[in-house]
């Protein structure tokens, strides 16, 4: 693991000491896989800080990953849709600064006195000004995507190196007294998030092994998607060789994509029920016994509960989003391009190159370890 530098200004450097800070801000808004990433950083500001009351702000369609986390004390929902709004509709600016205004004085009625800004870009430094906090921690120039490093007073420098996303987080956090550990994050599953997932793979778990493959990525970056074709070879792969249950796991609207898997396939599979959260979802995932998927959300909250997996990467930096420890387990393939952030490609040449043999015999391997 790399060394970075913390940029300091000279009015925060009375705030170093541990156990100073008794009102915490998180922001991490956004994608649902980042907001997993991070949880090993919050796990952290929980041992450090126990009395402190932590809070961590999120947009809704990542909420569900942090609702009744044993870490927190508070998940305050961004109005993602008031910030939307005012790009897209007329005169969006003045229709939506009443609610603006509602959400910014509640954060700044909380007296903060410490934000941390795992976002990086200018929604989530309109909430560390909101906030109103002493401390205000966030990245370096050259780490945020927009001029958020004017909002913050303490700076993260990575000096320009490639680091998981997961330890830089856990960097982050160490700049105020939280020491780098990997500690495995805890997901706060209820009654109704445990329900599927005890009638679908009972405990205790036994043969055949489960292999769940997770076909789906975000809507907003459908060219992440290895070939629904090379998915249901994989699935026939260790259906025959290792004798493996498969099952096919889907989030909204990816259904589809399952059932062309499973018409494709000439060995059995099975269709995971309809699971209303991510939460739920990840309960299911956390009872197999190897997940394949791409660059998604669901992969990494597979991972992080030590979930054996697989991840076919495609456009995104491995470097950032391999499990740690276990490097052999993504498959990229670099291109002139790469990584790449389009939204479509007309080749997904990164993707298409990647065999269905060399997924499978590194599948064959974990399984039989």
């Amino acid at each position: 693991m790399t060394s970075a530098k913390t940029q300091t200004s000279p009015k925060t450097r009375s705030t170093d000491r541990v156990g100073s800070f008794r009102n915490i801000a998180v922001i991490r808004m956004s994608s649902v896989g980042d907001v997993i990433m991070a949880l090993p950083a919050l796990e952290g500001l929980r041992e450090t800080y126990p009395n402190a009351r932590i809070s961590w702000i999120v947009e809704r369609r990542a909420r569900n990953v942090l609702d009744g986390h044993p870490a927190l004390d508070e998940v305050i929902e961004f109005p993602r849709e008031v910030w939307r709004d005012i790009r897209r509709r007329r005169f969006g600016l003045l229709r939506c600064l009443p609610h603006a205004w509602r959400f910014y004085r509640g954060l700044r009625k909380r007296r903060f006195d410490l934000t941390i800004d795992f976002q990086g870009n200018l929604k989530s430094a309109t909430c560390t000004i909101g906030c109103g906090a002493a401390v205000r921690l966030g990245y370096s120039k050259a780490e945020c995507k927009e001029p958020n490093h004017y909002f913050t007073n303490r700076h993260l420098d990575l000096g320009g190196q490639h680091i998981h996303r997961m330890e830089r987080d856990l960097l982050m956090v160490g700049e105020v007294g939280v020491p780098f550990q990997h500690r495995p994050p805890r997901i706060g599953y209820d009654a109704d998030d445990r329900r599927a997932g005890d009638a679908t793979i009972p405990f205790p778990d036994g043969e055949p092994p489960v292999v769940i493959l997770h076909p789906g990525t975000s809507a907003w970056m459908p060219n992440k998607r290895w070939p629904l074709a090379s998915f249901a070879s994989l699935g026939d792969t260790l259906a025959r060789e290792a004798q493996a249950r498969v099952l096919l796991s889907w989030g909204p609207g990816e259904r589809p994509l399952c059932d062309e898997i499973r018409e494709l396939m000439e060995q059995p599979s099975e269709l995971l029920p309809d699971t209303p959260t991510i939460k739920s979802l990840g309960y299911l995932l956390s009872r197999a016994d190897l997940v394949v998927g791409g660059d998604t959300g669901p992969l990494h909250l597979a991972y992080v509960q030590g979930v054996p997996t697989i991840g076919i990467l495609g456009p995104s930096d491995p470097r950032f989003y391999y499990p740690l420890g276990h490097p052999e387990r993504v498959f990229y393939r670099r291109m002139p391009c790469s990584p790449c952030r389009h939204r479509t490609c007309d080749q997904i040449t990164c993707l298409t190159d990647i065999s269905v043999t060399e997924v499978a015999n590194r599948a064959l391997q974990i399984l039989d370890s």
